[in-house]
């Protein structure tokens, strides 16, 4: 397909066949040839290239904010073909805040020649990062050929952990009076409380040494904590993503004393570990946070809410 510099040719050769017919001498048949002839035959030998161009992109799964990070766009061309040109039209969405960035880059094909695409890194939230536009131009940027885009790959910025100055007695909040309750299925349990066997009792439950003593069976019945439950609440993020930070530093440090929670947002997350933290705010960071989930926090050990990065107790 022509392009806008196409139109130029059309005047160079014009202009060259003007100074053919006023200019009598021996140069002016030679340029006007010249001019005619050139630049397709130039376009020709770029054609190979232009149709066997190919394209790689690539971009890490997860950054952390503020980190220098790039989209990186990969083409070549086989060996021995000359040169083509590159025109590339690229969008980076993040899907959080909704702000879309759009740029236009140009290259030409040599052997791995890349182009690095800036990634907004200063706000938390997946990028979609993808290629809009794709041509092929020859040398002179006569014609193009449209490509076809590469896959659209994802990004997430994550937010750096980071400590409220202002923070609540985590061990006290923690430490509540524990509710019993009987395990579900039996088994073993650090908790348990002896009574008398009933039907159906499994025999591995009987407490046989004191079962002989009293002369009845007694069942040592295994118990688990009914109010176990740790919640999280992100209530508001604030100003430059400070609920994320406290909220990222927050489950870490749960993780780190081993205790599993759940993150309240638009949606709950169950998180046990630092890296189902990291799933749990690539998810939550994949669309505008909405309003708070409604749950039930009546049999919760602890519910912290991060408010403007700032954490309170319920």
């Amino acid at each position: 397909m022509p392009t806008l510099s196409f139109l130029f040719y059309l005047l160079a050769v014009g202009a060259a066949w003007l100074l053919r017919e006023i200019y009598l001498g021996w140069f002016a048949p030679y340029f006007f040839w010249c001019v005619v002839i050139l630049p397709p035959a130039l376009s020709l030998l770029s054609l190979p290239a232009m149709l066997s161009v190919r394209t790689n992109n690539a971009v890490r799964a997860t950054v952390r904010k503020g980190q220098r990070e790039f989209f990186r766009l990969t083409f070549s061309v086989p060996r021995l073909l000359p040169p083509c040109r590159i025109l590339i039209h690229t969008e980076i969405e993040n899907r959080y805040t909704g702000e879309v960035i759009r740029g236009k880059y140009s290259c030409i094909t040599l052997q791995g020649e890349e182009i690095e695409v800036p990634l907004p890194t200063g706000l938390c939230g997946q990028l979609r990062c993808r290629v809009t536009k794709l041509e092929c131009r020859d040398i002179l940027g006569l014609f193009r050929i449209p490509r076809r885009a590469p896959e659209e790959h994802i990004c997430t910025v994550l937010p750096l952990p980071r400590e409220p100055e202002k923070l609540p007695d985590l061990d006290a909040a923690l430490d509540t009076a524990a509710v019993l309750r009987p395990k579900y299925g039996g088994g073993f349990s650090e908790e348990h409380e002896l009574r008398e066997y009933r039907p159906g009792d499994p025999g591995n439950a009987i407490h046989w040494k004191l079962s002989s003593k009293t002369d009845t069976l007694i069942v040592r019945e295994a118990l688990e904590r009914e109010n176990d439950r740790i919640y999280v609440v992100l209530g508001r993020v604030g100003a430059e993503d400070r609920g994320l930070e406290t909220l990222c530093w927050l489950s870490g440090e749960l993780c780190r004393r081993e205790l599993p929670h759940q993150i309240i947002a638009d949606r709950m997350y169950t998180v046990g570990n630092e890296q189902e933290t990291v799933e749990a705010l690539c998810s939550l960071l994949a669309c505008p946070l909405g309003e708070v989930l409604r749950f039930d926090a009546s049999g919760a050990r602890c519910v912290l809410s991060v408010v403007d990065g700032e954490v309170q107790l319920w």
